[in-house]
Formats: C-alpha cells, sequence, structure tokens
C-alpha cells in the first residue's frame, strides 16, 4: 500500500511539470515580440532644420497652389533681401590707385604726389648723390604705374643720381580702348510679325473650345507679369537711387591729362632749383608730352649752344612698338632744330624695325635737327636696375653730360 501511494505522487507531480511546460510553450510568443517592440523616444524640435507643416487643402487657402501668388511672394522676398542692404563702396576707384597709395607708404622718401587741374598723380623722385648736382632727367612713360617700368628705364632711374643726375618718373596714361561702333538690331516683333499673324488664324478656330482655360492662364500670366515687373522695378529703383550717390568723374582727353602732369612735373623741378632738364620719353605719349614744352622753346636765340625753354635735350625711347610713329607725329617731334636728340631702338633689328629706323632718321635730317643720335639696344646689352657701369647707362649718361651738362637755360617771363 505504501508503495502504490508513492507511485501516484509521483505520476502526479509528472503530470503537473508537463502543465507547466506546455503554459510556458504557449505563453512565450507573447514574451517575444513584447521584447522586439521598440520605444518611441519623445519627439525633440531641431533649430537647424524647418518645421514641417501639414499638407494645406486647395479648398481652404486657394493661394496656397496658385502660381501667381507664389511667384508674387518669391520676388517680393528676394526684393526684399537686395534692397535690405546696399552693396559696400570700394576703398580704392581703380588697382592703380592701390598700387600708388602702397607704394608712398613703401617708399615715402622717393614718392612724390603732384598735383594737376584735374587729377593727383605720383611720381618717383630721387635726389642726386654727388656734391654738384649736373641736372635732372624727367622720365615720362605710358604704363600708368612707375613701379612696373621697363628694366632699361628703372635702371636709369636709380642709377643716374650716382653720378650727379637727379631722376624724376612720371606716368602717363594709356591710349584709351576704341569704342566699337553701335549696331541696330531689328525687334524681335518686326521679324516675327508674319508668323504671329499666320499663326492668328489656327488659333482663333481653337478659341471657342478653350476659351476657360485660356482666361484662367491669362489671368496667372497677367498677375505674374504684374508682379514681375513690379519686382524689377523696386530693383532698378534701388539700384539707381545708390548710383545716385556716386559720383561719376567724365573722361577726360588723353592729351590734356598728359600736357597737365609734363606741365606739373616741370615746375616741381623748377621749385627744387632744377633748370637744366632732360626729358626721355616713349614712342606712344611723345607727341602729347612734347607739345606744350616745344612751344615754350624759344627757336631764335642767338646762342646756337643754349636751348631757352624748359628742356636741354631729348632723349627718345621707342618701347612701344605697337604704336609706331606716323611721318606726321615724327614732324612734330624733330620740329626743334637746335634740340638735341638720342633716337634709341630695343631688340633685333629686324627688316619692320630697320624701316622705321630710316624713317626717323629722315624726317630728322628733313627738318635740320643739329644733333641726332641713333643705336639700337640689343639683347645682350640689356642690362639689370642695379647694374651701375652697364653699357645702357653710359651711353645715355654719356649723351646727357657732353649735351646738356653744364648748359643754361631761362623760362620765358609770363
Amino acid at each position: 500500500m505504501p508503495k502504490l501511494f508513492r507511485s501516484d505522487q509521483l505520476i502526479h507531480q509528472m503530470f503537473l511539470m508537463l502543465l507547466l511546460g506546455l503554459a510556458l510553450q504557449l505563453a512565450s510568443p507573447m514574451l517575444f515580440a513584447q521584447a522586439a517592440t521598440p520605444v518611441t523616444p519623445p519627439a525633440t524640435i531641431d533649430p537647424a532644420k524647418p518645421a514641417e507643416t501639414a499638407p494645406v487643402d486647395p479648398a481652404a487657402n486657394p493661394s496656397a497652389t496658385d502660381p501667381a501668388a507664389i511667384s508674387s511672394a518669391a520676388s517680393a522676398s528676394s526684393v526684399a533681401s537686395s534692397s535690405a542692404k546696399p552693396p559696400e563702396k570700394p576703398i580704392y576707384k581703380s588697382t592703380a590707385e592701390r598700387d600708388n597709395v602702397l607704394l608712398a607708404k613703401e617708399q615715402p622718401d622717393e614718392t612724390l604726389w603732384l598735383e594737376t587741374p584735374s587729377e593727383k598723380i605720383i611720381a618717383l623722385f630721387k635726389t642726386g648723390e654727388t656734391r654738384v648736382t649736373k641736372g635732372a632727367l624727367l622720365m615720362l612713360h605710358a604704363s600708368e604705374i612707375p613701379q612696373l617700368w621697363p628694366a632699361p628705364l628703372e635702371s636709369l632711374r636709380r642709377n643716374l643720381p650716382i653720378y650727379g643726375w637727379e631722376t624724376m618718373a612720371v606716368p602717363l596714361p594709356q591710349k584709351y580702348a576704341t569704342k566699337a561702333p553701335e549696331r541696330e538690331f531689328r525687334s524681335s516683333s518686326s521679324i516675327n510679325s508674319s508668323s504671329v499673324n499666320a499663326s492668328s488664324a489656327s488659333a482663333s478656330d481653337s478659341a471657342s473650345a478653350s476659351s476657360t482655360n485660356e482666361t484662367q492662364s491669362s489671368s496667372a500670366d497677367a498677375s505674374s507679369s504684374t508682379s514681375s515687373m513690379e519686382s524689377s522695378s523696386s530693383i532698378a529703383a534701388s539700384q539707381s537711387s545708390f548710383a545716385s550717390s556716386e559720383v561719376v568723374e567724365p573722361i577726360l582727353p588723353r592729351e590734356q591729362l598728359i600736357a597737365e602732369r609734363v606741365d606739373a612735373a616741370i615746375k616741381e623741378l623748377n621749385k627744387v632749383g632744377q633748370f637744366n632738364v632732360v626729358v626721355l620719353v616713349d614712342n606712344s605719349g611723345a607727341v602729347d608730352s612734347l607739345a606744350g614744352l616745344y612751344q615754350k622753346i624759344n627757336n631764335a636765340t642767338s646762342n646756337s649752344n643754349t636751348i631757352d625753354g624748359p628742356l636741354q635735350a631729348l632723349i627718345l625711347v621707342n618701347l612701344q612698338d605697337q604704336e609706331p610713329l606716323s611721318k606726321e607725329q615724327l614732324s612734330a617731334v624733330f620740329s626743334s632744330p637746335l634740340l638735341p636728340v638720342m633716337d634709341i631702338f630695343f631688340g633685333t633689328d629686324d627688316l619692320l624695325q630697320a624701316d622705321a629706323r630710316r624713317l626717323h632718321r629722315a624726317e630728322a635730317m628733313r627738318h635740320n635737327v643739329k644733333i641726332y643720335q641713333q643705336f639700337v639696344l640689343k639683347p645682350e646689352h640689356m642690362m639689370t636696375v642695379d647694374d651701375t657701369q652697364g653699357f645702357w647707362l653710359e651711353k645715355v649718361r654719356g649723351f646727357m653730360e657732353t649735351k646738356a651738362e653744364g648748359a643754361e637755360f631761362k623760362l620765358k617771363k609770363q
């Protein structure tokens, strides 16, 4: 009997374990499903991203989907952003003005500002380095910026003061670009008038079928064109108001600017006691530079060794190959027969340059120039700016000292 009771108890325990296992199998899928479900964090607002808006019902707000309203709103926002802050004015009017101001700060001992009736320009003035000053070389070159002059001219400017010659370098304005002639264009309406007339007949046949759609599209186009016209007019008004605050400087003739600069340079040299002046000028500005100076020369002086005028000798440097002097221009350059002239050419003496040299010499002889020297500075004779004993420097210095040193000339009394 006790054995039977024990066996019944064992069977009862096994039956309970079976029921428990069956219950665990039924409950396990629900537990795993709850564990796999992600927990969503609370929503946060990112200030860098724009907030999402709910879709707008077109029936409730027709302007939200109207193309004309959208284009007018976009143009209004663009006009507001463009007219909110006008563009800042530049510190300098041009790069040349900026370079001149920086040059004056870097070399205050050599820079000199010249005042003319029309402008204020910078010049480079280097005093003599000897006990007795023999004269001054006034250098005129159409480069607009003195610090960008070619090496032969810069060598003279730096090294002639070692031998008692002061130098003043004055830039001349370059030649203005020629304006292209204006062309007349036919309007698109006149060109396409025939095609418009041909298409108007076919368009009138289908106008009755699509009158409603055309009315709606025309009203949308009219509103969009009106908004675009308003935006363009407001932009033009803002630009005109800003432009009206700026002073538009008129473009003066190049010959006027050259004459004023040369006159200011001569007066400045006379102010520091220099009346024995040799003028060096390139072929681009020779005619306009010498026109005012030649008017002050008295060719009827009794002493053939003395020039009664603002310059004592002339050095013509043909640096601008693209602007050769014509026969009429050479006639003006050699119009003072008592003025000693050194005519210099550069580079390889090809056929084109040989013809130019022949024309220069012929005009000088035709005007009976008393002292005329011509030579070619070949590439092997080119020198650096720091060479104080080169062929080029000695050639120019020898001409100045033999033709202009110690000669006294006086300005005519006004």
